[in-house]
């Protein structure tokens, strides 16, 4: 139950505060007072997006807060209790800012919290009847969903449609991979064209550098000769050469080790380094013996270090760029060869899917058929309360239009196997006709109460609010919908904004909406009336320019015949 509601710097409310309390509480005032304000601000509260228009001229910022209590056992209490935010004694507090700049701060029993989890909560909490609802009735949207919330089919239905989602995003799936199989015979010739050049290329990861160290010695291959050449007549074939010398000073000092053995290890090395600088000598000449410069190689090192360049430059960057790239192509192939496979499994799954869819929508569609006489036969004893005593309503079947899905059962939407349109038969021998071709707009009206009264009772009637549910309607009838406003009020609170003073006068707190001038700036104002306030209220609402003495006295009669009947309710 809502037990308290805060606006600051809405619109035109600079500051208000509204304590519906229990029963049926009503909201009155001229047209464009700011009853829709109100109305406005309840829905943000319970998850609708904010618009930073709706901030008060001059105020950077509007602040919105309810306070609601709960039944422990209730779903809402639960999930807060889940969520670790719980109140004290079941108690919800539930404030959002909305700024100027579009930011949004929402706070739940002092926690912050998310928009989404206000969505959650809201149709749990309070629900809400626009003025435009009773042409929204006219939808078969809509009397589909009337009948599975009266018959609690809500969660059925709500698998029914994850079930034909999964059926159609498998469509989409089969219908890509189609495409892709037309596109495959195309793909196919680029990665087997990409394969065979690539592994023609026999790339190794290793190769190019020794190519580049092979490129660079045939570049300086002149001087790489002369300087071997040098270097082999220094140590060895030129007069006075290295080898020469160390070989006459090894002699000398071999005899001088005979004369004095401490020399021998002395001599034993020169002799060592003799023999290691003839090796030497003898490597230096093998090298020079066989270099070969062909330029027919040096031509070849320089085209495969292109066609390597070339190569990795469109595939990968580099050697193992390309290496990688080739492998993948390879995977991409195989790939395609099991292409009709995949297709032949997706099918397969999506006639799974669409059997499992089919037989829930089928097990929902019993249901509902089930259901659709009982809500009929509570429609119209709601309608004979209303001055509709002689209305007969039927719900016929038809199938969904849109895109469907085809089964053999027939068209499956995203609802269902149906789509749901009430008949009704407003008087006695007339035939039953669609409601949207017949109803006139008091019908509508109370059609809707009718409607919504069912729907709430069977969620345990969470707060409800209707926005001027007078449409079309008044006198007698008015006080019948007063009467069953009344009625309803007693299972759960019931919040109406009205026009007619026939309702209001069955209101248990009465609040008078009114615009005035403060200070030079437009503010709305709520007032609680008293008895005397509330018939000096229905007066203004009667008066219709007739003699304000007559208004009062009407309005003293409405006032004491809803307390006499609601003794009785």
């Amino acid at each position: 139950m809502l037990t308290y509601l805060g606006i600051k710097n809405f619109a035109l409310i600079e500051s208000l505060g509204l304590e519906p309390g229990p029963g049926l509480t009503v909201l009155t005032g001229e047209t464009g007072a700011g009853k829709s304000i109100i109305l406005a601000a309840v829905s943000m509260l319970i998850g609708q997006r904010a618009d930073s228009d709706l901030i008060r001229a001059g105020s950077d910022q509007a602040i919105l807060e309810a306070q609601f209590q709960l039944d422990a056992a209730s779903d809402p209490a639960q999930r807060l209790a889940d969520e670790g935010m719980e109140g004290e004694a079941g108690e919800l507090v539930v404030r959002r800012l909305v700024s100027r700049e579009g930011r949004n701060r929402v706070q739940v029993n002092g926690n912050l919290a998310t928009l989404g989890l206000l969505a959650d909560l809201g149709p749990e909490l309070v629900s809400v009847v626009g003025q435009h609802a009773s042409q929204a009735l006219l939808k078969s949207e809509e009397q589909l969903w009337l009948l599975d919330a009266f018959a609690g089919l809500e969660d059925q239905a709500q698998a029914v449609g994850r079930a034909v989602g999964a059926v159609r995003e498998l469509d989409q799936e089969i219908g890509e991979h189609q495409q892709a199989l037309e596109r495959r015979t195309q793909r196919r010739h680029e990665l087997e064209f990409l394969v065979k050049e690539l592994e023609a290329a026999n790339l190794d990861p290793e190769e190019e550098a020794a190519l580049k160290a092979e490129r660079q010695i045939m570049a300086n291959s002149e001087e790489i000769a002369a300087l071997a050449r040098q270097t082999h007549q220094g140590l060895y074939a030129a007069d006075g050469s290295a080898l020469e010398t160390v070989d006459r000073h090894r002699a000398v000092l071999s005899q001088l080790a005979e004369l004095d053995p401490r020399l021998k290890e002395t001599a034993a090395r020169l002799e060592e380094a003799f023999y290691l600088l003839e090796d030497v000598a003898h490597q230096v000449r093998d090298y020079e013996a066989g270099l070969s410069f062909d330029p027919h190689r040096l031509d070849w090192l320089e085209e495969r270090l292109h066609g390597i360049h070339r190569l990795t430059r469109r595939h990968g960057g580099d050697v193992a760029g390309a290496l990688e790239a080739l492998a993948q192509a390879k995977e991409e192939l195989a790939g395609l060869d099991s292409g009709e496979q995949r297709l032949e499994e997706l099918k397969a799954k999506r006639q799974r899917a669409l059997r499992d869819a089919l037989a829930l929508a089928q097990e929902l569609s019993q249901a509902r058929r089930e259901a659709a006489p009982r809500l009929a036969q509570a429609a119209e004893a709601e309608l004979a309360q209303l001055s509709l005593a002689s209305c007969r309503m039927r719900i016929s079947f038809n199938e969904p239009g849109g895109s469907a899905l085809e089964t053999s059962a027939g068209s499956l939407g995203g609802r269902g196997l149906e789509q749901a349109e009430i008949l009704i038969a407003p008087n006695p021998g007339e035939g039953f006709r669609p409601l949207r071709r017949i109803a006139s707009g008091g019908e509508l009206s109370r059609m809707l109460l009718a409607l919504r009264t069912l729907v709430a009772r069977r969620h345990g009637a969470p707060t409800l609010i209707f926005d001027e549910v007078d449409a079309g309607i008044g006198g007698a009838t008015g006080a019948a919908v007063g009467k069953k406003l009344a009625s309803l009020a007693r299972e759960g609170q019931v919040v109406c904004i009205t026009h007619l003073p026939q309702i209001a006068a069955w209101a248990d707190r009465h609040y008078a909406v009114e615009k005035m001038a403060v200070d030079g700036r437009t503010a709305t104002r709520l007032k609680l009336l008293d008895q005397a306030g509330r018939l000096d209220e229905l007066s203004r609402m009667l008066a219709g320019g007739g003699p304000e003495s007559t208004a009062r006295q009407h309005a003293g009669q409405l006032l004491d015949s809803a307390r006499q009947a609601k003794i009785s309710l």
